[in-house]
C-alpha cells in the first residue's frame, strides 16, 4: 500500500481515477465515518478537489453519507466489488486449500463467509465426515446477529456502523437463544473482541452451535471468517475453544495469501 506522500503526490499530478482512488482508499483504511476535513487533512489534496471526488464517489455509490451528515462510510456498490472479489475464483482455491485440513482434523463442516450488509454471506464450504450436519450452501445468506461469523465481523465494526445495523429494523429470533436486543448484543461483542472468537450457541438453529475466528487483510482488518459448525451434542463452547488452534492456522493461511495477493 502507498505510503501518504507517495499517494498525495500521484494523486496530485495524476488523473480524476487517481485521486478518486486516494479518497477512497483513505476511507476505507478508516476506523470510523471520516469527513471532508479529515480527508483533507490526511491526504493533502486541495479541500475542492476532495469535495469534488467525495460527490462522485457517492453519486456512484461506491461511499456514502453516514449519520452524520458530513462524514462518509463505506458504500454499497464498493461492498459489492469487494464481495465479488473475495469470491473469485483465485482467491476461493487458497480457501478451499486451508479448509481441507481443518475439516480432515476435525471432521466437522467449515465455512468461510463474508459480511455484506446486514448478512453473512458464505463464500466457500467444505463438509464434515457426519451426516447430520446443517445445509448451508455456498451462496447462502444468513443473519448476522445469530450466525458466529456475523456476530465476529460486526463486532470489529465501528461502533457508529454497528449501532445501525442493531437499531435499523427488528432482529428476528429464530431459537430461544438468539440474542436480538441491542444492549445484549453490544456485551457479546465486548465478549467476542475480549476473546478473539465468536460462539454461536444454537442462536440460529436448536441443536447446532459454530465457532469462528478472523481471517484479516494485509492491514489487519477483519474481511472474512472461518468456522466450524457442529451439532450442539458434539461441540459445546469448550470443545470450540480446544479446537481454536487448528481454525486460527487456516485463518492465517488464508489471511498470509490474501495479503501478499493485495500486496
Amino acid at each position: 500500500m502507498l505510503e501518504k506522500a507517495d499517494r498525495t503526490g500521484s494523486a496530485e499530478h495524476g488523473s480524476a481515477l487517481e485521486k478518486a482512488f486516494v479518497v477512497l482508499d483513505e476511507v476505507t483504511r478508516s476506523a470510523g465515518p471520516v469527513s471532508l476535513a479529515d480527508l483533507v487533512d490526511r491526504i493533502g489534496l486541495p479541500r475542492q478537489t476532495i469535495h469534488r471526488v467525495l460527490q462522485q464517489l457517492t453519486d456512484a455509490n461506491l461511499i456514502m453519507r453516514a449519520p452524520k451528515k458530513d462524514r462518509y462510510i463505506i458504500g454499497p456498490a464498493l461492498t459489492r466489488l469487494s464481495v465479488d472479489a473475495l469470491t473469485s475464483p483465485c482467491r476461493l482455491t487458497t480457501v478451499r486449500a486451508a479448509l481441507r485440513p481443518l475439516v480432515d482434523a476435525t471432521g466437522e463442516t467449515c465455512n468461510v463467509g463474508i459480511l455484506d450488509q446486514d448478512e453473512v454471506v458464505y463464500i466457500e464450504r467444505m463438509d464434515g465426515h457426519s451426516p447430520l450436519r446443517l445445509q448451508l450452501q455456498v451462496g447462502s445468506r444468513v443473519p448476522f446477529h445469530c450466525t458466529a461469523i456475523g456476530k465476529l465481523l460486526v463486532a470489529n465494526l465501528h461502533k457508529n456502523v454497528r449501532t445501525r445495523m442493531l437499531n435499523v429494523q427488528p432482529l428476528k429470533r429464530f431459537t430461544g437463544a438468539t440474542l436480538t436486543g441491542p444492549d445484549t448484543l453490544e456485551a457479546e461483542f465486548t465478549r467476542i473482541r475480549s476473546n478473539g472468537y465468536s460462539f454461536n450457541n444454537e442462536e440460529f438453529v436448536d441443536g447446532l452451535t459454530a465457532v469462528a475466528t478472523a481471517v484479516s487483510d494485509g492491514r489487519g482488518k477483519s474481511v472474512a471468517g472461518v468456522a466450524i459448525h457442529a451439532p450442539s451434542t458434539r461441540m459445546d463452547e469448550a470443545k470450540a475453544v480446544a479446537l481454536l488452534p487448528q481454525l486460527r492456522k487456516a485463518a492465517e493461511q488464508i489471511s498470509d495469501v490474501w495479503a501478499a495477493a493485495d500486496g
